[in-house]
């Protein structure tokens, strides 16, 4: 028994190793951050079940334990991503505390969501034109940011904090043009600096919702 034992070992030393034997959410976990390494290189339609299990210690077969395909895979993690994005905009989105303070800590979490997951973010949306069913993941994630912002805008224009004005709209426009930002800083490597994006994004959406309407603004005659 010793024998065979001994000419065995170094044939199992050989080769990397895959193992079925890891808790499920490690190896979910696995899958779901090696296909975020490889989407930081290379677009969504290179992405194949083989190439995102190539950086895992899992078998291949282990994939489809998890995931049905690469579609399911990318959807998981915009799943993943919303919620870490709802947790961290959560002190404007719930209403804490004085309103611009609550703002910036809420742009602040969503920039350092995005420094680390905007490749996700980008691979998304070059990929959603062309493919129905990231499309409609997109467009749902969309409407729920929308949802959450403009019940918040409609909640402080009842307290008198956002003057009158079409909160969807608004809502809408503010998340689109943090989708644009997120994208063009974070969406390749090398990123740009992630407090001159959460100044410019915070500027932005401080300046929309609680500065001085275009109205009440006057030119000096020159």
């Amino acid at each position: 028994m010793l024998a065979k034992t001994s000419k065995s070992s170094p044939a199992r030393a050989n080769g990397p190793k895959r193992s079925h034997r890891h808790a499920p959410e490690e190896a979910r976990r696995e899958i779901l951050d090696s296909a975020t390494q490889f989407l930081r290189k290379h677009h969504f339609r290179d992405m194949t079940v083989g190439a995102v299990m190539a950086g895992t210690t899992l078998s291949r077969p282990a994939f489809y334990q998890y995931f049905t395909d690469v579609h399911d895979l990318i959807v998981s993690l915009l799943r993943d991503i919303e919620a870490i994005m709802h947790q961290t905009a959560n002190p404007w989105i719930s209403g804490e505390g004085k309103p611009i303070a609550a703002l910036r800590e809420s742009n602040r979490g969503v920039v350092e969501t995005c420094v680390k997951h905007g490749p996700i973010i980008r691979a998304i949306v070059e990929a959603a034109p062309r493919d129905e069913r990231l499309e409609q993941a997109w467009k749902s994630f969309m409407e729920r940011w929308d949802d959450a912002v403009e019940a918040q805008i409609v909640a402080q224009q009842r307290d008198g904090l956002i003057p009158p004005l079409d909160a969807r709209r608004i809502a809408n426009a503010l998340n689109s043009l943090d989708v644009n930002l997120v994208i063009a800083a974070f969406g390749r490597h090398p990123q740009d600096d992630p407090k001159e994006v959460l100044e410019t994004m915070h500027r932005v959406w401080s300046s929309t919702l609680y500065g001085r309407p275009p109205h009440a603004l006057t030119l000096q005659k020159r």
